[in-house]
């Protein structure tokens, strides 16, 4: 599926997407993406900008939520590098194995729970 440029600009500026985030939707590889939207003049973020999309409090809520960091990271569209990073300068203490293990989403449960417009919207709303 090609997006429109429209699309493209929208999803990085508006909804924060990162680029390959938008080339998994687009079929296109990150560096074509990154490259379209030099292209069409839209500025992109530094690195440090795009780690700091969303608020430390946030990535906190959705762990606190039972998310592990690679859920919390295919839901905001980064990496899980990104994420446990984050999590490492908090100094934020991990879960144990065993409480980590009880509360785990599976990826039906992941995708019919957090994968729905209303916490996507809330999400947008968090970051603009």
């Amino acid at each position: 599926m090609c997006l429109s440029y429209k699309d493209m600009r929208s999803l990085y500026e508006n909804h924060k997407f990162s680029c390959a985030s938008i080339a998994k939707l687009d079929g296109r590889s990150e560096t074509t993406i990154y490259n379209i939207l030099k292209c069409l003049n839209v500025k992109i973020r530094s690195r440090s900008e795009a780690n700091q999309i969303f608020s430390d409090s946030v990535l906190i809520n959705l762990y606190n939520m039972g998310l592990s960091y690679t859920q919390i990271a295919k839901l905001l569209g980064t990496h899980f590098s990104t994420i446990s990073k984050r999590f490492r300068l908090l100094e934020f203490p991990a879960r144990s194995k065993i409480l980590a293990s009880a509360i785990r989403y599976n990826d039906t449960e992941f995708k019919r729970y957090f994968y729905n417009k209303t916490i996507l919207d809330d999400l947008t709303e968090l970051v603009c």
